[in-house]
């Protein structure tokens, strides 16, 4: 079943702020193999707690839905998540600038960054992740509950699998977004590792989001778009300690990270300080949607040869909000062979090999929004007749 909020998940307030409708959406993540294979869409709708300054969705979508077999995201298999992963190593290195006996990582995927963990734990890293359900994984130092962190008997199993094993660190990078439960699941977390255990998270940042207009950066996966106000508000109700927080630019224009130690700190009267103002950004929506369209015609009109490079995930809700299925491009291109001969949702064209050839006479417009920076150098090198962006920010 699909769940509708009715109250904020960190301060569990009723006062959630409508700020935009998100009508038959469409599912990232998602390579069909056919231009006829059907994937259902969703409604949805984005709300921002006016009292701690919260994004979520109003609709979670079931998660057996939205990472079945179709959903394809692997970290090592992706460029930007695997060099995202690497900085927030670096991050967590630079951080902590020490060893911890155990660590849990929450949502460990396909363990790339698990296995760099090992190098700063004494004892063993565990993780969760429900890529690993009904699945083994031997390791001397590694221990994997494949499951959800906020699912009841997914936690159990995760428990019983650390049993006594003294947690220091926890980390999470890019995963309690996706989580029913944010508050519910750092609770639970809370209550079985060291007293004295450090967190390290890293999410998507609602300021950045409002500060670039990139509303494409909201959709069905990610069901939390915590807020600086809201993650200190968060920080202070788990009853720990926060001590700092950075955001990393190169990444989705601004993830943050968050680090904060629990303790015995007594909870204090949470006041915002820059509250978002909700009419600014209901109007900045309004400006991105209607203004989207145009951008997509003024793109479409440069010339008749032009190509699309980078099929990224998020190529759906650009077609969504730019009311194009990208017909008017000749190619498709993508590096990556699971792609090849593929197919996104809402997009006409299929995924194709590149072909430097028709990349060195045709425009080239950047699809693969997020992967701007490395897409810009390769098509540099190749000299295009042109390169074309559907943002003016990397």
């Amino acid at each position: 079943m699909n769940k509708i909020i009715k109250n904020c998940n960190f301060c569990n307030s009723e006062k959630l702020e409508p700020i935009f409708k998100m009508p038959n959406f469409p599912l990232t993540g998602i390579y069909l193999n056919s231009k006829k294979e059907k994937i259902k869409n969703y409604n949805n709708e984005f709300l921002i707690c006016d009292h701690c300054n919260h994004g979520q969705l109003k609709k979670q979508i079931n998660p057996n839905l939205l990472y079945d077999k179709t959903y394809t995201h692997r970290t090592s298999e992706s460029k930007s998540a695997s060099s995202s992963n690497d900085e927030f190593l670096q991050n967590i290195n630079e951080i902590t600038k020490k060893k911890f006996l155990n660590i849990l990582e929450i949502g460990c995927n396909d363990l790339h960054l698990t296995k760099k963990l090992t190098k700063i734990s004494k004892e063993k890293v565990f993780g969760i992740d429900p890529i690993w359900k009904n699945k083994r994984f031997n390791h001397r130092k590694i221990k994997i509950s494949g499951g959800f962190i906020d699912n009841k008997n997914d936690f159990i199993n995760l428990k019983n699998l650390i049993n006594k094993s003294k947690i220091d660190l926890v980390v999470s990078s890019h995963t309690l977004e996706h989580v029913g439960n944010f508050f519910k699941s750092m609770k639970k977390i809370i209550n079985i590792v060291d007293e004295n255990c450090m967190f390290v998270i890293e999410t998507p940042s609602l300021d950045s989001i409002i500060r670039l207009n990139r509303f494409d950066q909201i959709f069905h996966q990610h069901l939390h778009y915590p807020s600086e106000n809201s993650f200190l508000y968060l920080i202070n109700q788990l009853g720990c300690k926060y001590i700092g927080h950075k955001y990393n630019y190169r990444v989705w224009g601004g993830n943050v990270t968050f680090w904060f130690k629990k303790g015995k700190k007594i909870k204090k009267k949470f006041k915002l300080k820059n509250k978002i103002n909700l009419k600014e950004v209901k109007k900045n929506f309004y400006n991105f949607k209607k203004n989207l369209p145009k951008k997509i015609g003024f793109l479409k009109n440069q010339n008749k040869q032009i190509s699309g490079f980078g099929a990224a995930q998020m190529l759906p809700i650009l077609a969504y909000y730019g009311k194009t299925n990208f017909e008017f491009m000749e190619y498709l291109f993508d590096d990556d062979p699971r792609r090849q001969q593929k197919f996104l949702p809402l997009v006409s064209k299929k995924i194709t090999k590149t072909k430097i050839k028709y990349l060195k006479n045709h425009f080239i417009l950047i699809t693969g929004l997020d992967s701007s920076r490395s897409i810009i150098k390769k098509l540099i090198e190749i000299n295009p007749k042109r390169i074309l962006t559907i943002i003016d920010n990397f």
